[in-house]
C-alpha cells in the first residue's frame, strides 16, 4: 500500500461553511502571511474518526500544529505579522472544476498577502489524473488568491508522495516559486501520529514531529523572504 492511500481521512466535511477561511493576529498591520492547505493545516473535530480537535490534524496540540509552528518563527522576526488560514480541500477535492470554488475563498483573496504558502495537493484525485489540466487550474487558482499578483508564492509537495509532485515541481521551476519538498516525511513513521489515535487515517497523519519538520523546512524559504 502506498503511504497516500493510508490517508483514510474523507476530503468532505473538514470544515464546517463560512470556516474556510481565517485569520490571526488581525490586528497587526505588518507582513502578511498565508497559509492554504487541507486537514493538515486545519480539521474541525471529527467524533467519527476520533479527532476532538480544531488545528491541524494530527498535531497534539494546536500550537504543535506546522501552522503555529511556522506562525510562531515568523513572529520571531516579524512580530507585527498577520496570518490568513485558508482551507483549501474544497478546491482539491474537484480541481478540475476549480473554478467554482473561488467564491469561497474571496476572504482569503481580499487579505492581500505578501507570502502565500501553498501547502496542499494530498486531497486531489489521482485516478485518471490529467496532469495538463492540474497544472493549469493550480496555477489559476494560486494566482487567485494573489490578488495584488505582488505576493511571494512558496509551494510544498505533498506530505504522502502523490501523482501531482512533479507537476508541482516542474511549475515551481517554470514560475521561480521555491518549492519545499516534505514528500519524503510521508514515508516516514516518526514523522506521524501512529499509536495516538484509533482511526488508521488519523494516525497517518503528521504527528508533533512531522508538523515541526514541515514548518522548519517551510521557514527556511519563508525567512528568505523577510
Amino acid at each position: 500500500m502506498k503511504q497516500i492511500d493510508k490517508n483514510t481521512v474523507k476530503a468532505e466535511n473538514q470544515l464546517k461553511d463560512k470556516h474556510d477561511v481565517n485569520f490571526e493576529c488581525e490586528e497587526n498591520t505588518g507582513l502578511r502571511v498565508m497559509m492554504a492547505g487541507n486537514s493538515i493545516t486545519l480539521h474541525e473535530p471529527s467524533p467519527g474518526i476520533g479527532w476532538h480537535n480544531q488545528w491541524g490534524m494530527a498535531a497534539s496540540a494546536k500550537e504543535k500544529d506546522y501552522v503555529h509552528v511556522l506562525k510562531s518563527h515568523i513572529q520571531g522576526v516579524a512580530p507585527d505579522a498577520t496570518f490568513c488560514i485558508c482551507q483549501a480541500y474544497k478546491w482539491e477535492r474537484d480541481f478540475a472544476n476549480g473554478k467554482q470554488a473561488y467564491p469561497i475563498y474571496e476572504a482569503a483573496r481580499d487579505f492581500n498577502a505578501d507570502i502565500i504558502v501553498v501547502r496542499f495537493i494530498e486531497n486531489c484525485p489521482r485516478q485518471d489524473f490529467d496532469a495538463e489540466v492540474f497544472k493549469r487550474e493550480y496555477v489559476d487558482f494560486i494566482n487567485y488568491l494573489n490578488k495584488s499578483g505582488n505576493a511571494k508564492i512558496i509551494l510544498t509537495t505533498s506530505f504522502w508522495e502523490h501523482t501531482a509532485d512533479p507537476v508541482v515541481a516542474e511549475i515551481s521551476k517554470e514560475n521561480g516559486w521555491p518549492l519545499v519538498v516534505i514528500n519524503d516525511l510521508g514515508e516516514l513513521d516518526e514523522m506521524k501520529a501512529l499509536g495516538l489515535f484509533e482511526h488508521f487515517g488519523v494516525a497517518n497523519h503528521p504527528g508533533d514531529l512531522g508538523m515541526k519538520t514541515i514548518a522548519d523546512r517551510i521557514f527556511e524559504e519563508v525567512k528568505k523572504l523577510i
